[in-house]
């Protein structure tokens, strides 16, 4: 057996930690009622803080505050979190389930306890835990009759059950005995709805592959400048060369050159004799 390094030891001591102290199962480590104090703790080596937020039943996909659950968490900013100190690899806080400005839902929700600043849509890029907790009126465990697994096309398709969301696809949860509205959404596609009955020790099985939604053409609006007509050119017509042709001699240019003819042949007379 090979020996581990001192560091590597301490990230796997931290990986372990978490994961044991997320639970996680499908049934939820802790069953309370709502409006109930719940004390979370957990384990987290070579941490000076972590950052909790909780997801559940009529809650932002990406997560909310445990101390003021009406504000979603923000990846990247710290003050959006809950956040406890990490005192000897121990960190503790105490969820105050009441007094959040709205009643909570029955149903599970999803603490998660991470060492860096990050929702739900990005939690893979830290290292993080999960407590899973089970809040009904009476604080008795919240039970389900049947179960469904949801499957989209594209993947990470929000899914709203009865109008709230519960996340994002591919998921596996429990439902209440009775008729469901099943609504997936995506950007970009068009939400697709249907319906889904769950009976008693059912398991459901929905696959869904949605459809884009084609791009509106924006309308160019008239232009309101002064438009200059462009003046229209005459039709060319190609020249054709002219022919040459020779003038025709007056009579008058005849006469005169008999005359100067005559004339001639007049004086070489005279001179003859």
């Amino acid at each position: 057996m090979g020996i581990v390094s001192g560091s590597w030891y301490c990230i796997v001591c931290l990986l372990i930690a978490l994961v044991i102290c997320s639970g996680y199962s499908q049934a939820a480590d802790i069953n309370e009622k709502i409006g109930n104090r719940i004390d979370l703790k957990g384990t987290a080596v070579s941490a000076d803080s972590i950052y909790l937020f909780v997801t559940g039943p009529g809650l932002p996909v990406n997560g909310v505050r445990l101390d003021t659950m009406l504000i979603p968490v923000v990846t990247g900013d710290p003050e959006s979190f809950t956040v406890t100190d990490v005192n000897f690899d121990r960190w503790a806080y105490s969820w105050n389930t009441a007094r959040q400005g709205f009643s909570l839902k029955e149903g599970i929700y999803t603490v998660y306890a991470a060492k860096k600043p990050v929702g739900k849509s990005r939690v893979d890029n830290a290292v993080y835990g999960t407590i899973s907790v089970s809040l009904t009126h009476s604080g008795a465990p919240y039970t389900s009759s049947g179960t469904v697994v949801f499957n989209s096309t594209p993947v990470v398709s929000e899914i709203f059950i009865d109008g709230q969301s519960v996340g994002l696809t591919p998921q596996t949860r429990g439902l209440p005995e009775g008729d469901h509205e099943i609504r997936f959404e995506h950007p970009g596609y068009r939400p697709l709805i249907e319906r889904v009955t769950v009976t008693p020790g059912s398991f459901v099985s929905i696959t869904r592959s949605m459809i884009v939604e084609p791009t509106r053409a924006v309308p160019v609006p008239p232009s309101t400048g002064l438009q200059t007509s462009v003046p229209s050119t005459a039709p060319f017509t190609p020249t054709v060369p002219a022919t040459t042709k020779q003038a025709p001699v007056s009579i008058p240019m005849i006469v005169l050159a008999i005359s100067v003819l005559l004339s001639v042949l007049g004086l070489k007379a005279r001179i003859h004799t």
